[in-house]
């Protein structure tokens, strides 16, 4: 049973909190000693299956290049469409990422060449974006989602009550499983 709270832990813990994509900052991420962030677009840093950017999100990456970061847009969409978006931010794109699985991790660590460790990803899924991100030695923040227009059918609206069923597990109990480590 402890390895499989292990597994449970690793993979889901949510180690950062974000109530948006523009709550993040720049001294927030060096703390975390991130060089390269992955960035989520549907409900993240665009609205659901579009390619429009939310308001201020071509800012906030704007000032994260400034501020000395990389950036690429991580998408399990099509590139196509995740391209349209990847440059109004002026970023390069992995679509079709298939999170969680490692594709696209690993494609970006091999663009990057960088430790997966320096990386973020920033998302508002926990189970593609955050669980992902957990798996393959990434950081990761949890962003609250933008718009609700996907989360009207049932099968999101699961998804969504099953984030929030581990999130409360995971927040109630890790305390304890750290301190019996």
């Amino acid at each position: 049973m402890s390895k499989v709270k292990d597994i449970f832990y690793k993979w889901f813990y949510v180690e950062e909190k974000s109530d948006g994509l523009l709550f993040i900052t720049p001294e927030k991420l060096r703390s975390m000693g991130i060089e390269v962030i992955a960035l989520d677009a549907d409900n993240t840093s665009s609205f659901d299956r579009t390619t429009e950017p939310i308001p201020g999100a071509v800012d906030w990456v704007e000032s994260m290049k400034k501020a000395g970061f990389e950036i690429v847009l991580l998408s399990n969409g099509k590139k196509k469409r995740a391209k349209i978006l990847a440059d109004q931010y002026d970023i390069p794109v992995l679509g079709l990422c298939c999170k969680p699985l490692p594709f696209g991790y690993w494609r970006a660590v091999l663009k990057f060449r960088k430790n997966p460790a320096k990386f973020v990803m920033i998302g508002d899924q926990l189970f593609t974006d955050i669980w992902g991100a957990n798996m393959w030695g990434y950081q990761s923040i949890w962003c609250k989602p933008v718009g609700k227009d996907r989360e009207q059918k049932i099968g999101f609206a699961i998804k969504r009550f099953l984030e929030k069923v581990v999130t409360f597990y995971i927040d109630k109990t890790y305390e304890n499983y750290k301190n019996s480590k």
